[in-house]
């Protein structure tokens, strides 16, 4: 493949999240969408404009078959939006990488899944290296706001003693099966229910306080999550689901890591329908000090798939492996001097 040459991307999930990575894939001139893959039966045949407009005239249909969608079409890369936790996909990323492609992934567990699942992100790495594969997890958050972003704004610091965000989302603005996942509409004896079964709340959170001690070089002596539900004061309505007060608008989660018997990590998510004021905040205790907020905050769906598919070329630009978002160069945008206004010395 030559730079003059697009990117021949094949896409596994075709859901919400799904829709917007097809999108922008369709509409990027460096990019070419040659395959779309999902498990759901119901799909598999359906021309893709059913689903995406953009997808108007693509030829394309939805197939169900991943590897053999990745080997007819010669597919040099991959994007997957399928689910949150690693156990659920990692049949999936096996068949993947033994394709010798660059996968980029919204697993939020695949963010940094040295946490929870040493072995299978050892097994996986090693596939890639053997097959030539590079894998990534990545989004707005995990994978940007509370762990990447904390990173390079650390990288103006002589010193970093301690890292502090905090992000409020009014999730009436989000996707349907978000607000659902955030436990809006649920009595408190139910969200309680959830949250002891392991498999509730914003999926990735304790994987960005991981990353961030690592890649700072810091061994924590704890990394700890609470979460805890946010109750409606009034009735909140939304295209997918109606709360009555009293009942659970949405999650509170907290991220703490300690060093040394104090925290150095303050991770704080509040997540729910109605919130006010959404803003996206960061506070480094630091050398020189550093405080950055962003009004309204940054639209996490849009964002994400934005993110998923800017990071394909970086993948590529790396060596095999499994990697993270700290992994990959800030842009692989080559300029030739020819485009600058001043020349070289030799």
């Amino acid at each position: 493949m030559s730079s003059s040459q697009p990117i021949r991307v094949v896409h596994v999930g075709v859901g919400p999240m799904g829709y917007r990575v097809l999108a922008l894939i369709l509409e990027r001139p460096d990019l070419e969408l040659v395959g779309v893959v999902d498990a759901d039966p119901s799909k598999i045949g359906r021309s893709l404009e059913e689903f995406v407009p953009q997808g108007k005239g693509s030829g394309l249909c939805i197939e169900g078959d991943m590897s053999a969608c990745i080997e007819r079409n010669r597919a040099v890369a991959v994007t997957h939006t399928t689910v949150s936790y690693l156990p659920e996909c990692i049949d999936q990323l096996r068949e993947i990488t033994r394709a010798g492609v660059a996968m980029v992934s919204s697993a939020e567990e695949l963010l940094y899944p040295w946490l929870r699942h040493p072995k299978w992100a050892d097994e996986v790495d090693e596939l890639c290296k053997k097959h030539g594969s590079r894998l990534l997890g990545t989004g707005i958050n995990p994978g940007f706001l509370m762990d990447l972003l904390p990173l390079l704004a650390g990288l103006s610091c002589e010193r970093v003693r301690a890292v502090r965000a905090e992000r409020v989302v009014n999730a009436a603005t989000r996707r349907g099966p978000l607000q659902k996942k955030v436990g809006a509409g649920l009595s408190t004896e139910e969200f309680a229910k959830r949250v002891a079964s392991g498999r509730f709340g914003h999926v990735g959170f304790c994987e960005s306080g991981a990353l961030l001690a690592s890649k700072l070089g810091w061994k924590l002596d704890t990394l700890g999550e609470t979460i805890e539900p946010v109750i409606a004061q009034a009735p909140v309505k939304t295209g997918f689901v109606e709360v009555q007060p009293g009942e659970v608008a949405g999650v509170h989660q907290v991220v703490s890591g300690t060093m040394d018997g104090r925290e150095t990590i303050h991770l704080d998510l509040k997540m729910y329908v109605g919130a006010p004021d959404p803003h996206d905040a960061l506070t480094l205790d630091s050398d020189p000090p550093v405080a950055w907020r962003s009004d309204q905050g940054i639209a996490g769906d849009p964002a994400t798939a934005a993110i998923l598919v800017n990071s394909i070329d970086r993948l590529l630009a790396v060596s095999p492996g499994l990697k993270t978002v700290a992994d990959l160069p800030a842009s692989v945008k080559s300029v030739s001097f020819a485009d600058l206004d001043f020349q070289p010395y030799y």
